[in-house]
């Protein structure tokens, strides 16, 4: 009937001070970001911002002239990607290791520079011909802030995590809440739990978290708890 049953905390925040997890323990939301930029797209779709068929081009000009990567060399788009496209991880983009080398989503530079440098490459496949799970959210951060006018971090809070009662959810946190924050694990050689290290090229994601990010990632940026994330859910 609307209330919450049952809720409990299980394991550590930090294998070294073994401080327990809590009902407020802070964690990267990692892709659970993507659903938290989906209902912004939706909400600038039902202002009237974008439709489902609009070119891509028409809100990144810069991507009016993207080329595809084939084995007989770059080719033209057949069609141009559209929006439907970019909302459902099929405009042609290749998955996010693809984009490697590139360091597309270099933590010390802004959405514009992932834009600028996505607009040199070929796209992976023709729009529309493939599912490839990518920078695509990424993408849709930086329309959210063409369309409103406002960063992204702006635009989330002041229309999703402050009406929804959110007040520990964003791209970092206040000093005072640090201590919540808890590491990020994964298993050693011995099956047994280490802290995580970054894979190369994104060594910056464990980072002080009281520090803002250049690099608002709409495709795994947020940080926030269980009871935050249940409430936008």
């Amino acid at each position: 009937h609307g209330k919450v049953v049952h809720v409990d905390a299980y394991g550590v925040q930090d294998l070294a001070t073994k401080r327990p997890v809590a009902r407020d323990t802070i964690f990267r939301l990692a892709s659970m970001t993507k659903p938290i930029v989906g209902v912004a797209m939706m909400m600038l779709w039902e202002q009237g911002k974008w439709t489902l068929d609009d070119p891509v081009a028409k809100h990144i000009p810069e991507f009016a002239g993207l080329k595809v990567a084939t084995p007989n060399g770059e080719v033209p788009q057949a069609k141009p990607m559209t929006m439907r496209q970019l909302m459902s991880h099929t405009a042609g983009f290749d998955v996010t290791a693809g984009y490697a080398n590139a360091n597309i989503g270099d933590r010390d530079q802004p959405l514009q520079s992932m834009i600028d440098k996505l607009a040199k490459l070929p796209l992976a496949v023709q729009p529309g011909t493939d599912w490839r799970y990518g920078p695509r959210v990424d993408i849709q951060g930086y329309i959210v802030e063409k369309l409103s006018g406002q960063s992204l971090d702006v635009f989330l809070r002041t229309e999703i995590f402050e009406p929804l009662g959110m007040k520990d959810t964003g791209f970092w946190v206040d000093a005072s809440k640090v201590d919540r924050v808890t590491s990020v694990f994964t298993y050693g050689p011995d099956k047994r739990l280490i802290r995580a290290t970054p894979p190369p090229g994104r060594e910056k994601r464990n980072d002080d978290p009281s520090a803002k990010p250049v690099f608002l990632s709409g495709s795994g940026g947020l940080l926030s708890t269980t009871d935050d994330y249940f409430q936008f859910a």
